[in-house]
């Protein structure tokens, strides 16, 4: 993992596979800007990864926009008991 972090911040390009493992860290402004302006670049010639991204995107916002909601009724009780018996 460390040296993948290596080669991802002394490259010049990254490949689609590196671009896909730092998307949410780039989603989330959690990159140094020239990381965040290497993903950039990719995404300006990589039509894939670019609708990767955005439907990255598309989804977090969608799941940040629903009202969180409990469990249901009994199901912690359900899921104890299924655990006891199995």
């Amino acid at each position: 993992m460390i040296s993948r972090l290596v080669r991802f911040f002394r490259r010049r390009e990254l490949d689609c596979g590196e671009v896909r493992a730092a998307s949410s860290d780039f989603l989330d402004d959690e990159l140094s800007s020239g990381a965040s302006s290497r993903i950039r670049a990719h995404l300006e010639r990589c039509p894939a990864c670019t609708a990767f991204i955005e439907t990255l995107r598309a989804t977090i916002d969608m799941l940040r926009s629903t009202a969180g909601s409990g469990a249901p009724a009994g199901f912690r009780e359900r899921v104890n008991e299924r655990l006891r018996s199995g």
